[in-house]
């Protein structure tokens, strides 16, 4: 048994797009959502490349994502984890308070003056 196969299985019907790296847009439906990935059903004439994003209502951002399988009109795919670890990376680079360059519990140089 795959590792997917032990997964919980979300059975869904979400109008979805797939944004293709040189940006076009395929409509797709997912139906079938674990916490690792998806499954979704897309039109066997769109081809999917390695890595894509997956837009779905009520989310503001993308999900990138990783092709495992296409046969037919059903692809599966899992989130593009290193994609998403180097996207949290930044963003917590992006939160982060600023660095001073004083040593801890001493006042700036300057500071109060």
């Amino acid at each position: 048994m795959s590792d997917l196969d032990t997964q919980k299985h979300t059975f869904v019907t979400i109008p979805a797009a797939v944004i293709m790296p040189g940006g076009a847009i395929a409509a797709c439906v997912v139906r079938d959502i674990t916490p690792k990935g998806t499954r979704m059903s897309i039109a066997r004439r769109h081809k999917l490349p390695s890595t894509f994003l997956l837009r779905m209502p009520k989310y503001a951002k993308p999900f990138p994502m990783r092709l495992v399988w296409q046969e037919g009109d059903f692809a599966g795919a899992t989130l593009d984890l290193p994609a998403a670890k180097e996207k949290a990376a930044g963003a917590e680079a992006a939160n982060a308070p600023p660095i001073s360059p004083s040593t801890p519990g001493r006042r700036p140089s300057g500071a109060g003056r």
